[in-house]
Formats: structure tokens, sequence, C-alpha cells
């Protein structure tokens, strides 16, 4: 009986709803988005923060609506990219978050202003953590755009 209502409630929580994250407790959601076009959905979760207000451990989720995922890890390293931001610009104000992960790194890129609605938001996939790193911009090996209404973002991780 229980394994069947933990089925359901994965099934369920798989999913894709826009405004919806399926991060399982005591994770949260730190970005989250359905790719553009497609039946794909992309996850980033964090756990509670530790006494110094930094989660300690994320993870990553891509899976097409219910099905199992295509990829699942979960890290304690993560890198933060500022190679498209242009101060001033509040329309390219642009920021990434990245996990590294065998040898890849697993990133987001969000474009806006701090606690506003999000104008565009991305996933690159990097074949190394040069080209993540790197300032000079299209250097991802995919790049995967998300459906604008079904963004959700942790704006009091990612903001300033």
């Amino acid at each position: 009986m229980k394994s069947s209502f933990l089925l359901a409630a994965v099934v369920f929580g798989a999913s894709s709803i826009a405004g919806r994250a399926n991060c399982v407790p005591p994770d949260a959601t730190l970005f989250a988005c359905d790719i553009l076009d497609s039946t794909q959905r992309v996850e980033f979760c964090q756990s509670p923060p530790n006494a110094n207000g930094i989660p300690e451990r994320y993870s990553y989720n891509f899976a097409a609506g219910a099905a199992v995922s295509e990829l699942y890890f979960s890290s304690d390293d993560n890198r933060f990219s500022t190679k498209y931001y242009r101060s001033g610009d509040t329309a390219r104000e642009t920021v990434g978050f990245g996990l590294p992960h065998d040898g890849y790194v697993y990133a987001f890129y969000i474009t806006g202003i701090f606690g506003s609605p999000i104008r565009a938001a991305q996933l690159h996939v990097f074949d190394s953590l040069a080209a993540f790193e790197s300032d000079k911009g299209e250097q991802e090996m995919l790049r995967l755009y998300c459906a604008p209404e079904s963004v959700l973002v942790d704006w009091t991780f990612i903001g300033p």
C-alpha cells in the first residue's frame, strides 16, 4: 500500500505543470522550467541552508513528462557565471549557476531584474569546467530555451 501511494505521488508530482517544481522535501527549488516546445523539464534543487545560510547539496533532474529521469545527480559543488552579465543594461542582466558532474557542467542562465519575472531562461551543458568558466560566450555544447511562463527561481539565493 505504501509503495503504491509513493508511486502515485511520484507520477503525479512528475507531471509538468507551469509554475510547479518537484524537489523532494526538505529540498527546495533553486530553478526549474519546462523546455520550450517540448515535454521536457529541468529542475535544480537545493538542500536547506546550513548555519551560514548556504545550501550544502544540490540536485539536477532532467526528464520528459512523467517518464523516468534522463539524468539525475546530486552535487556539493556549484559554480556561478557572469559571462553574459552587462552592468546597467537591465534587459541583459544575466547570471548563471552550474553543477559539475562527470566532466560536464549543467547550468542555467536567467535574464531579468532581481525579484521581477524572468525575461529569459536557458539550460546549457558544457563539456568542461573550463568552457563554463570561460569569459567567452557560446562555449556550451547544448542550449535549450525555457518556456517563460514555467520558470521558477529562488531569488533569495540567486539575487544580490
